[in-house]
């Protein structure tokens, strides 16, 4: 079963990896103090074609949310600002745009996606990060669902589980190092996203025997997933065998959590597999 990728989502979709003559890479630290994350390009066609519907667009803005992690970040970031006064952080981002109200997550996307169109001199969005991001959210939530695990927050985990690296092309950074999951972590947390998304970010590059969350674990298997559909990044992975041991699975069939996870991925990019 053929799954979508960014030249099929749509024409022209992505651009070149981050150019060598960028920028020397900055510490996690500072890169932490920046907020401004790219919006992939098939993303923002889509948020902007919503958002020109005479439509309700609450519930498809809030699907393709899901497809971005910048998008996702931003909704996820305002409904855990401190001055909504929630006792209880929030995770995924189904709920955090029900809290937020379309108003409110409309607003956030457009200013998103005006980032892109308004700046010209915009960085390139890396070529691999926006499938793998969404097909390891897409094995994060299948695996989740069988071990217990909660598939909204998993799926958030997934595809947030890069951000370091997003935010280092963002700032215009050269390649990231081994550092990007620290400054992810850095960041989601300065951004007051649940204490176990924050980890599964920070540690998804720690060895697998030292992993102690479910949730750490479950990404780490959803990353091997979306290494062996195709969703590939710099990074090595788990084959699909040890990745189904680390998450508690072992006689379940890699086939059947493939299948699985290519019906979720099809689901969750229909929008931007649809003309409109």
């Amino acid at each position: 079963m053929a799954f979508a990728t960014p030249s099929n989502i749509t024409p022209a979709a992505t651009a070149s990896s981050a150019s060598p003559s960028a920028p020397a890479a900055r510490s996690g630290v500072v890169l932490a103090e920046q907020s401004r994350l790219l919006v992939h390009p098939a993303s923002a066609r889509v948020v902007l074609e919503i958002l020109q519907s005479s439509t309700d667009v609450g519930g498809d803005l809030t699907r393709t949310i899901l497809t971005d992690p910048a998008l996702a970040a931003a909704v996820l970031r305002a409904a855990n600002s401190a001055h909504l006064g929630y006792s209880r952080r929030i995770g995924g981002v189904r709920q955090a745009s029900v809290m937020l109200g379309t108003s409110l997550v409309n607003s956030l996307a457009a200013s998103r996606v005006a980032d892109l169109v308004f700046d010209a001199d915009a960085p390139d969005y890396p070529d691999w990060l926006w499938l793998h991001s969404i097909t390891t959210a897409c094995a994060a939530a299948v695996l989740a669902r069988r071990s217990g695990e909660s598939a909204d927050d998993a799926y958030t985990a997934g595809l947030l589980h890069e951000v370091g690296w997003l935010l280092a092309v963002s700032a215009e950074s050269a390649a990231p190092d081994q550092d990007h999951a620290a400054s992810g972590g850095r960041l989601l947390a300065k951004w007051n996203l649940p204490d176990r998304i924050v980890a599964a970010t920070t540690f998804h590059h720690t060895r697998p025997a030292a992993l102690t969350g479910t949730l750490d674990r479950v990404v780490v298997a959803a990353h091997a997933f979306a290494t062996s559909l195709g969703a590939t990044s710099p990074e090595r992975s788990l084959t699909t065998i040890e990745a189904l041991q680390l998450v508690g699975l072992a006689d379940a069939r890699p086939s059947v959590i493939t299948n699985e996870i290519e019906a979720e991925l099809a689901s969750v990019t229909s929008d931007l597999t649809e003309q409109r």
